[in-house]
């Protein structure tokens, strides 16, 4: 009965549904229509429409070998024999006599990227229109890039051994990722993520350890000192244990149960893969949600203010602890490791974002077992601290 009652409680709360369940699965949302293209590896993106114009006068070996490398992606023969996986060309250049003709054909939506070179100051700028697409702007980015980050190789090699210029063009070339998964170093033993994948993962821990707030809703509702409820409660004939076990447990089970829900809306309509691990995934799960509920416990009853302020405060702590895991700058961990290594050694999003890319990436669960062993001990702590607390509690007069 009781187990009912704060079930139905827990799910007339509008701010827990809201950023437990909604917030993950809109942001989501936002990822897919942002990422879901490279991260899935698709490639059925049309040519981008491109030109270069040189904004300098004499020859130049920067220019011209930038020249080179767009005429490499505009042809589809070329591009289907690098190892960029497209079988179509990148880009489709577009002949204009001056920078005037190119951005009049970019105002009249007839090109869609226009690269300005200085050869003698060896600078590329880009000029984009107003409604480029994210296609767009991430093709017109990676050439950029690939090419300022290769040319002095490319010089290098010029000097030191000509006959192997064109095969530095080829790895150029090849360097341009338009739709392709990008990765990128977390600092896990030398391991990269997918980019796109890895905001998703990152997202369902975000969803778990907003239930901290489950755990600051359950210790208020026992404490009678803290609201009219828990005032009530403890003068209750019924056990308090039991009244306890009754307001955690539900808001637990739920918890989990949303979570669930969230993994499935992953994998199933975004198409971000889960492995085949279940049974570690329900303990991933299950033991994320008692990490996040016991924290929440502590904080309800040891930090001060009524409970929407106490609830702001975890909600800040967990943007805190996921905004260092990832969420937001996904080279973050990567980051830390190499400068600040104990950061990702204590803080609980990455330690269960780990977890998670392990569990679904990892031939092996080694990494998996440690991290979940890391927040096991941290729930035994803040369980174990929560109750004593709740023991000792005596109130003079309610």
């Amino acid at each position: 009965m009781m187990f009912t009652y704060y079930l139905r409680k827990t799910l007339r709360d509008k701010a827990y549904i809201f950023w437990s369940l909604a917030f993950p699965i809109l942001l989501m949302t936002c990822f897919s229509v942002t990422f879901m293209g490279p991260a899935k590896g698709e490639v059925d993106f049309k040519p981008v429409k491109s030109t270069m114009i040189r904004i300098d006068s004499g020859e130049s070996a920067f220019a011209d070998e930038f020249e080179g490398v767009l005429k490499n992606l505009a042809d589809a023969e070329e591009v289907r024999k690098s190892s960029m996986g497209y079988d179509h060309a990148v880009i489709e250049l577009i002949e204009t006599a001056s920078q005037e003709e190119a951005e009049k054909k970019i105002l009249d939506k007839e090109l869609e990227v226009l690269f300005l070179v200085n050869g003698k100051e060896e600078t590329i700028s880009v000029k984009v229109g107003d409604g480029a697409n994210m296609t767009t702007l991430m093709v017109a980015r990676s050439i950029t890039e690939s090419y300022r980050r290769n040319y002095t190789i490319m010089k290098d090699a010029a000097m030191t051994a000509p006959d192997k210029i064109e095969a530095v063009m080829e790895s150029i070339t090849n360097s341009v990722s338009v739709m392709k998964p990008k990765s990128t170093y977390l600092g896990d033993n030398e391991n990269s993520a997918n980019v796109y994948l890895w905001y998703f993962y990152s997202t369902i821990v975000m969803g778990m350890f907003f239930n901290v707030t489950a755990g600051i809703n359950t210790v208020f509702d026992i404490q009678g000192n803290l609201s009219g409820y828990g005032m009530r409660t403890s003068v209750s004939p019924k056990k308090k244990s039991k009244i306890l076990l009754s307001a955690f447990l539900a808001r637990y089970v739920l918890s989990c149960a949303i979570t669930f829900f969230a993994l499935t809306v992953m994998n199933r309509f975004f198409d971000v893969p889960l492995g085949n691990r279940f049974p570690h995934i329900i303990l991933f799960v299950l033991l994320g949600n008692l990490f996040a509920m016991s924290l929440g416990c502590v904080i309800g009853l040891f930090t001060k203010g009524d409970e929407n302020q106490r609830d702001n405060k975890a909600t800040a702590l967990v943007m805190i602890s996921v905004f260092l895991s990832g969420e937001m700058i996904v080279q973050l961990p990567g980051l830390l490791e190499k400068y600040c290594p104990i950061v990702n050694r204590i803080n609980p999003a990455t330690i269960m974002n780990f977890a998670f890319f392990r569990l679904v990436n990892y031939p092996t669960l080694s990494g998996f077992w440690m991290n979940m062993i890391k927040i096991s001990l941290a729930t035994g702590v803040f369980m174990a601290v929560s109750i004593m607390k709740l023991r000792r509690e005596k109130y003079a007069a309610l």
